[in-house]
């Protein structure tokens, strides 16, 4: 007997039911914009009776303007908190959503993003009692930027005090934008029934010169519960100086963007012409490049890979970000 996809199709199409999927409306909030944002914040009515999940995401930290020659350090990702409240209809819950630092001309360092915050005031109940509460998202500290002409990037991030681990005899090694001795930022959330810490981001200096960056690794930090369920994750890829889309300055936008589609479960290769030196793409290298979102909610900015004669203001963190999926009762 004969059997035809199509029959097949149709027959396990009826039989499978999925038991999986997320129940009720989902509501999410995130500007991704370069200089507007929700300057009055948000406001969520609740349409019914029901349960709300109230995510947030602290902004992701920048990447630093570097001159000429030297090399940085990803932001570090966002906080993320998350509740379950339960709430009645016409019930409020209001809050601001972080923005990343956009200052692109600061060098060395731009600061930290902003929080993301919520809160929600109860109706007042038939016992006489409310039910109110907030969340905080810390945003991420940005990355630290050096200049340097001849010492590896492992050295120079050892001597500044962060955490770095050496991996070679000739000075090659990972380097985190983290202070060993405790004192560097790391955004927290709190207030939810799940709070989780932003991730640190991190440069792999492989091949141990800075002018050569065709060596170097990048792990740009991603906030938790964002692609994956827990603490977030780190997308990682390698710079190189002889691609005509990506010629050393002003490069790894166009890599994190494939790391990231990799992530996702429709990944798109994508093309974009960055001729950084050439300037013909809208924004060239410069301010603009700087300014502009490219990063997912939360997640950390791309660092700055200078070459000589030649600027890079790296790239900003992604913004903050709330998502609300209600649940009517």
């Amino acid at each position: 007997m004969a059997i035809f996809l199509k029959n097949l199709l149709a027959e396990r199409s009826t039989e499978r039911v999925e038991e999986n999927l997320n129940k009720g409306k989902v509501y999410v909030f995130s500007p991704g914009t370069m200089y507007q944002f929700f300057r009055a914040g948000i406001c969520w009515i609740a349409p019914a009776d029901g349960c709300a999940i109230i995510e947030a995401w602290g902004a992701g930290g920048s990447g630093a303007e570097m001159c000429c020659c030297g090399f940085g350090l990803p932001g570090n990702a966002g906080a993320y908190t998350r509740k379950c409240i339960t709430i009645t209809a016409g019930q409020s819950v209001s809050g601001n959503v972080g923005f990343s630092c956009g200052n692109a001309d600061d060098l060395c360092f731009r600061g930290c993003s902003e929080p993301t915050g919520v809160c929600w005031i109860g109706l007042a109940q038939s016992d006489g009692t409310t039910t109110n509460g907030c969340l905080c998202a810390q945003g991420g500290k940005g990355g630290v930027s050096y200049c340097s002409t001849t010492p590896s990037g492992y050295c120079c991030y050892t001597a500044g005090g962060f955490c770095t681990t050496r991996t070679e005899a000739d000075n090659c090694g990972i380097a985190c934008n983290y202070c060993a001795n405790g004192t560097g930022w790391i955004a927290c959330g709190y207030g939810g029934d799940v709070n989780c810490c932003g991730q640190v981001g991190c440069s792999h200096f492989f091949g141990c010169h800075p002018r050569c960056p065709c060596q170097f690794y990048y792990s740009i930090p991603l906030p938790a519960n964002l692609f994956a369920c827990g603490p977030g994750q780190w997308a990682t890829y390698r710079t190189e100086n002889d691609n005509a889309h990506s010629l050393w300055s002003g490069q790894g936008r166009k890599q994190m963007v494939q790391a990231t589609n990799a992530l996702s479960k429709s990944p798109t290769r994508g093309l974009p012409l960055n001729y950084c030196w050439r300037s013909n793409r809208a924004c060239g290298c410069y301010n603009m490049h700087g300014c502009f979102p490219y990063q997912p909610i939360g997640s950390g900015g791309v660092p700055p890979t200078p070459c000589p004669d030649v600027r890079d203001h790296g790239v900003r963190g992604g913004h903050g970000g709330i998502r609300i999926r209600f649940i009517e009762t």
